[in-house]
């Protein structure tokens, strides 16, 4: 058996909103040609979802809100949230297919795999009772609440640009789930949450971790953050599974977000984590998320992949940016403070 299972249905390519919208399936479609071509699918096992349950919804969201995107499915028009989120006809089908791919990937996990991927995951912006950030159901959210049935301790890395908001609040006060979350915050930046001080409440008090890091935050400083905070809290929870929101909208040329990751600060971050798993015994679940530069996304998604499947640098060296990117000395004093609140926040 594979030790890597990748988690795929063509159907994810129907969650794409119309128009001008810029979350586009476009960025799966890219990201599997990459893997296709370079023979991925030779040295990983390919599973489907298991079949559509709406009953994995109400985990985390409302029923009312649930009955409410069959509506607006069937319609074909008008909002899911306040503006960001438009609903279009299958809208539900095409949602609930890439959460049970998320869904799945875990149940694959808990049955001996290391590692299992699916792209079409990472919606870490859908609340309760609401869509939010183009995100409809928050997968993130609900396959960690379907791994608690298999495993004590799981762990979510969020490196999306924005910060994932939704996850945190479903979450919030669940002892069992660490999450951690680097973002670009600054004021009138989407979603607005996910300051140092947000830690968690009831049970989940310091099991969730905001990193909110400037403009300008490049390969250097974003490392810096996640060795000096990241890292060292993965140690101490000592997670079964880490499931991994890795949004391509964190990269220097993406349209909506000021941060600097390349390709290769991506590949870095994925190659700590996935060591540690190694050294730790843990599972990783690698999601998807946001990404607005379609190309840069599906190569930052390629790159992580190979390196799970310890595919040879070199045999991706193509979809690389040239080089890592640094972060200016006014920015990086700002990275470093953010640091030392986090971790006298964190007692790290």
């Amino acid at each position: 058996m594979h030790k890597t299972v990748f988690v795929w249905d063509d159907k994810y390519l129907d969650y794409s909103f119309p128009g001008d919208h810029p979350f586009k399936s476009l960025r799966e479609s890219k990201a599997k040609k990459y893997m296709e071509e370079r023979g991925f699918f030779h040295q990983m096992e390919v599973r489907r979802p298991d079949p559509p349950d709406e009953n994995v919804l109400y985990s985390l969201h409302s029923r009312d809100y649930v009955e409410f995107v069959k509506l607006k499915s069937i319609e074909g028009e008008g909002l899911l949230d306040y503006g960001d989120t438009p609903a279009f006809k299958g809208v539900f089908e095409s949602s609930l297919i890439r959460v049970m791919g998320s869904v799945t990937g875990i149940r694959l996990l808990s049955q001996g795999y290391e590692h299992a991927i699916n792209i079409g995951g990472g919606l870490h912006h859908a609340q309760r009772s609401s869509a939010s950030g183009f995100c409809v159901f928050n997968d993130v959210a609900l396959a960690a609440k379907e791994g608690e049935k298999f495993f004590k301790r799981i762990a979510i890395v969020d490196v999306d640009g924005h910060h994932g908001d939704g996850t945190q609040a479903l979450l919030y006060d669940d002892p069992n789930v660490l999450k951690v979350s680097l973002h670009m915050y600054h004021k009138g930046f989407f979603p607005g949450t996910g300051e140092v001080y947000e830690d968690g409440i009831g049970a989940g008090k310091g099991l969730t971790v905001n990193v909110p890091l400037p403009p300008g935050t490049g390969d250097d400083a974003y490392l810096y953050a996640f060795d000096e905070v990241v890292m060292p809290l993965l140690n101490r929870f000592g997670p079964e599974v880490i499931i991994i929101q890795e949004g391509g909208d964190s990269h220097f040329d993406d349209p909506l977000v000021e941060l600097k990751l390349s390709t290769r600060g991506y590949l870095s971050i994925i190659r700590r984590i996935h060591n540690l798993a190694h050294e730790r015994s843990s599972k990783i679940l690698l999601l998807g998320g946001g990404g607005y530069n379609y190309d840069a996304t599906a190569r930052i998604w390629t790159v992580s992949v190979a390196e799970l499947l310890a595919i040879p640098e070199e045999e991706v060296e193509s979809l690389h940016d040239c080089c890592l990117t640094s972060t200016t000395s006014f920015t990086m004093d700002k990275v470093k403070e953010v640091v030392e609140r986090v971790k006298k926040v964190h007692q790290i």
